[in-house]
């Protein structure tokens, strides 16, 4: 303020004097690249370090609590509660946009829209778009080993990456299962086929175990396979698929095995369970 009397200066004395500045991301800093997981190690050094500054909080929390006044320690334990011990949960949604970009899953159902799933012999052979996905996976993990040269990636890093790209790829399966207009029993044994191809090729990849959701594709795999008694009971004990899903276990799966009214009492179920989501 002894820099001038004009408002401007004055204008510019207060702004000197704001408590945060207003966050900013680096022109150097790319978050488009693919080849660099869309800036992972950036993430990863900005994340791990607000990690670590957490856990120096921990070990120091008793020390603080005994300096601190008995007024004062309600908001000690606030801070610890509400901010300290929330600040490795940021790693999901601050890696998930790495997973969803780094795994291309619209190829992947465009692909299973191309397969002919109303077979009437037992396949051997799986299908093009489970080596195409594997493919995108050893990618993925070669484009992690690249980063990771420049910056270390810490397992918890690494093991939360991992998980986000198996479940959205196992997720996007059940999606494509689910687009399919006809399919056989042999076209069924054919996506088990598939499914357990992928497993055993992924297994080689990733020391994560067990594979998440793994139970969320087989179980959506094998419903084809129940009677309409138990169809009903599927509906109601498996909220964890959509809607669109469990309207295709019975129009497709079940559709030749029962007649039009009981496809209807089946479909009035899935729209009661869906009804209080409105």
């Amino acid at each position: 303020e002894a820099l001038g009397e004009t408002s401007g200066v004055h204008g510019a004395a207060e702004d000197r004097k704001e408590k945060v500045p207003s966050p900013h991301l680096s022109q150097m800093v790319v978050l488009t690249n693919s080849g660099t997981l869309y800036g992972l190690a950036q993430r990863v050094v900005a994340t791990e370090s607000l990690v670590f500054l957490a856990e120096q909080f921990e070990s120091l929390q008793f020390h603080l609590d005994t300096m601190m006044p008995a007024a004062k320690k309600p908001f000690l334990q606030q801070f610890y509660s509400q901010t300290v011990s929330t600040a490795s949960e940021l790693r999901k949604p601050i890696y998930w946009i790495v997973a969803a970009k780094a795994i291309d899953y619209e190829q992947m159902l465009l692909l299973m829209a191309g397969v002919k799933w109303d077979i009437r012999e037992i396949m051997s052979q799986h299908n093009v778009y489970v080596d195409v996905l594997l493919k995108e996976f050893e990618q993925f993990n070669k484009r992690l080993e690249d980063v990771s040269r420049h910056v270390r990636i810490p397992l918890p890093v690494s093991n939360v990456l991992w998980e986000h790209c198996i479940r959205l790829a196992n997720r996007t399966l059940v999606e494509g299962y689910a687009n399919v207009k006809k399919c056989s029993n042999e076209g069924r044994a054919l996506m088990q086929l598939d499914f357990q191809q992928f497993l055993m090729k992924l297994e080689k990849l990733t020391d994560l175990r067990p594979i998440p959701d793994k139970e969320f594709v087989e179980t959506y795999i094998k419903a084809y396979y129940l009677t309409e008694n138990d169809m009903e009971q599927f509906i109601k004990n498996h909220r964890e698929y959509s809607m669109k899903q469990l309207a295709n276990l019975v129009n497709v799966c079940l559709g030749s095995h029962i007649n039009k009214k009981a496809r209807q009492k089946l479909l009035a179920a899935i729209d009661d369970i869906d009804r209080p989501k409105r």
